[in-house]
């Protein structure tokens, strides 16, 4: 054990992996959208993201196997050729932006993906190479700044007028691939410390239990309440990444 995480930030890494569990759980996606702002209260940027990347990429590897016969290979390589040139962009931002501002922008990236999934916008998928790769561009610099490589995806999939199940699965492919190679990328570079591994392993229980406990509320909730049940929560999380993140940005201004 190390002195570098103590009882209450502790506390956060746990309630973090509920509360990105639950989500995931509930949802059906969204465990690093919920997680991180929670745990960026406790940690910096640069420990949160490589800590989440194997906790994300277990879930996708537990739920793939359910859904593999729905994924687009179409849409998925062109997403995930993207992914690959914006997730080493992304990192170096993480390396060089103060930690407050990528707070910031981490609920500013949930906050697009909320209010467009709320507005309910429909639009044709992008079925042309270049936009398809645009967009897992960007959410490949997502992925290696905030480990949250989904909102742009998930607003474009999930608003566009592909099948449900298709969109759901490629989806969970495209997140579990980011992971993976956010991962890698990130152990490549070093940025496996012990302290790194432990926040993944404690939080491993916690996001168990949360998505044990979301799985359950999706069986019991009425199926009319999944939309705004599931928004409500990713728009809690938005918002707890900005308050926070504002206030630290005003109060190193006013020093």
């Amino acid at each position: 054990m190390f002195d570098v995480v103590d009882a209450r930030q502790l506390a956060m890494i746990l309630m973090a992996g509920v509360f990105g569990g639950f989500v995931r759980g509930y949802s059906g996606f969204g465990f690093a959208l919920a997680s991180m702002p929670v745990l960026t209260l406790a940690l910096s940027p640069s420990v949160a993201v490589p800590a989440v990347f194997p906790l994300e990429f277990a879930i996708g590897l537990l739920t793939l196997p359910v859904e593999r016969t729905h994924v687009d290979l179409g849409v998925l390589k062109w997403l995930a050729l993207g992914a690959v040139v914006g997730t080493p962009l992304g990192m170096t931002v993480l390396a060089l932006v103060p930690a407050e501002i990528m707070r910031l922008v981490l609920g500013l990236a949930v906050a697009v993906a909320v209010v467009r999934a709320w507005r309910g916008e429909t639009t044709a998928m992008a079925q042309s190479r270049a936009k398809l790769t645009s967009i897992g561009f960007l959410s490949g610099c997502l992925n290696g700044g905030t480990a949250m490589s989904g909102p742009p995806v998930i607003v474009s999939l999930l608003s566009s007028n592909m099948p449900v199940l298709e969109a759901r699965a490629t989806l969970i492919a495209f997140i579990a691939m980011s992971a993976g190679f956010g991962m890698l990328l990130s152990a490549s570079h070093g940025g496996y410390s012990r302290e790194i591994w432990w926040i993944s392993l404690a939080m491993a229980p916690a996001a168990a239990l949360g998505c044990g406990l979301g799985v359950l509320a999706f069986k019991h909730v009425p199926k009319r309440f999944y939309h705004p049940a599931s928004l409500s929560l990713l728009a809690a999380a938005m918002s707890l990444a900005i308050v926070t993140a504002s206030l630290a940005v005003l109060h190193k201004l006013t020093l």
